[in-house]
């Protein structure tokens, strides 16, 4: 066997690999159902996009052929990059990080995916062998699911299946694509064969499994898919009048299913159902639904503030804080995605982005319907355009990711395969420039594979081993993070943001105040360096602010947090920490501006009514705050912490036994609320309850028994414990 042939089967090897990917999840990495999928598809792509550029190098009919396909991806392609390149942050643009491990970076591996696999698999054959593999996989994917099902295996998202994709709208539109494929492959299958059973069994499983992902989009796409492949058959089928007859048979089943379903969607079966009880609570009241729309509402705004190019993929949390609807207060205070693919191509790369993005739909049709060297029949035309449908609307309501994305490029290959034209290269061979070419390319793999994807794995391992605990202690994690962010990767936000949730957790330990202050100079250190080179983001800003207040340093906090909220001006979240920022040094007519102005942003929410009446008391402005209460919860005396604290720290001692007492009476086994009604007590100068307080404590809990006799002996000394 020479060279080439080796080559060859290398790259097909790889490329049968790449339907396998779903399946890894490495759990010693941040992020495992995200990051060992993205670093191992980005090296097999790389990998694989070397040997083939040597291939294509000696051999000239490896080299890719033109199609409409190509060229508009390869434009596509184009336009996003300069699109990430003038927007608000080309490196995260490019880069990505390791929640999501997209941007550029992977778009253009996969291109780079779709250009070796285009050249290599040469033959219908191997496409549909291709396909196969992926169905199978497909299908051993959906066993893993039935047995989440079976509660066999955990699932990571309640009782909604989600495989080892880690998230249920993930394993949903992989199981949606397939479930298509499987019909077209079951469609050419001859009759009664094993493989028609196969196909069969597929699309049941396949059916099963995104059914219990619970996935409104991907569900409603697939209604969306069946109910176009039917009409298409039964409007255009000439020749199989049964199968005719069966679409409108199925087409009136679907209808009076959905009919009967929203007639019962409030009965007590539905309900019940985890899954149905989902799809009866759409309407535009619901949370999720109205969440979208202001989202979707922002994004509209982002886009005519920057209707071109938009602003670079990964960067819809600049629009998300810019235009922040008040009405979200109580959703996701981050959005770095519109749920929305194609609001996501518009914010990503704008009109010309969104365009070129739809293109590509445009083409897949054109070669399916208008295109007459496919030779498809009616059937396998409907089942096409079920499936664009079905991906069309699932993207309406979730995003892409990697996966979603190696089954759509996967479909551009097959049809830029079967349309394909004459090469677009020249198919000389100049050996002397090879000699040179081939070290060159071997090199450039190389370094790509070290700098794309070693780099961040050993920063990505890192980051996980400084969230551990380990016996040498703190300092040894305070290590692990300063290896990380060394490395200088695209996961320097996230690790330098996981320092700072350290200086949160250590605030409430007991650690040495020398290794405190070295979590949070670290902290501070590192999070400023972040911010100058990404001075426009609110949540480094927030996170840093949050993380010095945890630390009692509250002046240095207040210039990050008023930062934080003059990137995001109507963010109450921001002002509500400002508030308590303000409470906690003292200065209460500040706290209760901010939370005067956060309530008045939206008055629905109970919490930021509550901030503002807290606010109200510690001004003196009992009044107001009786305004704010008692309307919504008919009392004063409402039991949360912040009203609980504000009466203590303004001497109302009566109001907080009230309410303790009666917290008590629900929740006999708070011990916490007791030590607190304790000390309450010994305000009022009640000793003997005191006492009694903190002994049901020490019955409650006996590891308090030594604190616990200690406070009472105190109390009996006339001393405050």
């Amino acid at each position: 066997m020479n060279l080439d042939k080796i080559l060859k089967n290398i790259v097909l090897g790889a490329i049968f690999l790449v339907p396998f990917i779903p399946f890894i999840v490495i759990d010693n990495t941040f992020f495992p159902f995200i990051a060992g999928k993205g670093f191992a598809f980005r090296i097999l792509v790389e990998i694989i996009f070397g040997l083939w550029v040597i291939l294509a190098l000696t051999k000239p009919k490896y080299r890719p052929d033109f199609s409409w396909i190509l060229v508009l991806l390869g434009v596509f392609v184009l336009i996003i990059g300069l699109a990430d390149i003038f927007g608000v942050n080309p490196a995260k643009s490019i880069w990505s990080n390791f929640e999501r491990m997209e941007g550029w970076i992977t778009l253009i591996h996969l291109f780079g995916f779709l250009v070796v696999s285009t050249s290599v698999l040469q033959t219908e054959k191997l496409w549909h062998r291709f396909f196969n593999v992926s169905i199978f996989a497909s299908v051993l994917m959906s066993f893993y699911g039935l047995l989440q099902l079976a509660n066999v295996l955990d699932t990571h998202q309640g009782s909604r299946l989600d495989a080892t994709l880690g998230n249920s709208a993930y394993l949903a539109v992989y199981m949606l694509i397939h479930i298509f494929l499987s019909m077209f492959f079951f469609g050419r299958s001859e009759k009664n064969s094993l493989m028609r059973w196969f196909y069969g069994g597929a699309v049941a499983l396949q059916t099963i499994v995104l059914y219990n992902t619970a996935t409104r989009g991907a569900l409603l796409g697939l209604i969306a898919g069946l109910i176009v492949s039917s009409l298409f058959v039964i409007f255009f089928e000439r020749e199989n009048k049964k199968l005719r007859k069966f679409c409108i048979g199925s087409l009136t089943a679907l209808v009076i299913l959905v009919g009967t379903f929203i007639g019962i969607k409030n009965t007590q079966f539905v309900q019940d159902s985890p899954v149905l009880k989902r799809f009866a609570d759409i309407s535009l009241e619901e949370g999720t639904t109205k969440a979208r729309l202001m989202v979707w509402s922002m994004a509209a705004q982002g886009f005519k503030e920057n209707p071109i190019l938009g602003w670079g993929q990964e960067n819809f949390n600049y629009v998300f804080n810019k235009y922040y609807d008040p009405g979200m207060y109580t959703q996701e205070q981050w959005f770095d995605r519109t749920h929305n693919v194609f609001f996501d191509w518009l914010i990503a790369g704008g009109l010309l982005g969104i365009l070129g993005y739809l293109s590509l739909f445009a083409v897949l049709i054109f070669y399916i319907f208008i295109d007459r060297k496919n030779n498809f029949t009616v059937v396998e035309k409907s089942i096409f355009l079920g499936m664009l449908t079905a991906y069309f609307v699932h993207n309406f309501f979730v995003f892409d990711h990697l996966i979603s994305y190696i089954l759509f490029f996967s479909i551009l290959g097959y049809f830029h395969h079967l349309n394909k034209e004459k090469k677009i290269f020249s198919e000389n061979v100049n050996t002397d420039v090879n000699r040179i070419a081939i070290p060159v390319v071997v090199v450039l793999v190389l370094f790509s594979v070290y700098v794309v994807n070693i780099k961040p794995i050993l920063a990505n391992y890192n980051l996980l081993s400084a969230l551990i605990p380990h016996e040498e202690g703190v300092e040894k994690n305070l290590k692990y993070f300063e290896k990380a962010v060394s490395y200088e990767t695209f996961g320097n936000q996230e690790i330098r943001e996981q320092i700072c949730q350290m200086v949160n957790k250590a605030a409430g330990v007991n650690l040495d105040q020398s290794i405190k202050n070295k979590i949070l100079n670290l902290a501070v250190s590192e999070m400023e360096k972040q911010i100058k080179v990404d001075p426009e983001n609110a949540r480094l800003e927030f996170i840093l602010g949050v993380a010095i207040a945890g630390a009692g340093v509250y002046d240095d906090s207040l210039v990050h947090m008023k930062r934080a909220l003059e990137l995001s001006p109507t963010k109450q979240s921001i002002m509500s920490v400002l508030a308590t920022i303000y409470n906690s040094k003292g200065e209460y007519a500040n706290g209760f501006e901010y939370a005067k102005k956060a309530f008045e942003l939206d008055e629905s929410f109970d919490d930021l009514r509550i901030l503002y009446a807290s606010g109200a008391i510690y001004v003196g402005e009992d009044e107001l705050a009786e305004e704010l209460l008692v309307p919504k919860f008919k009392t004063t005396l409402v039991d949360d912490n912040r009203i609980i604290q504000v009466y203590f720290i303004t001497k109302q001692y009566q109001k907080v036994v009230s309410i303790l007492e009666k917290h008590i009476e629900n929740k006999p086994n708070d011990f916490q609320s007791r030590l607190s009604l304790a000390s309450t007590y010994i305000e009022l100068g009640q000793r003997a309850k005191a006492i009694a307080q903190i002994q049901e404590v020490i019955n409650l809990n006996p590891d308090f028994k030594d604190q616990g006799e200690y406070y009472i002996q105190q109390i009996n000394l006339g001393n405050r414990p």
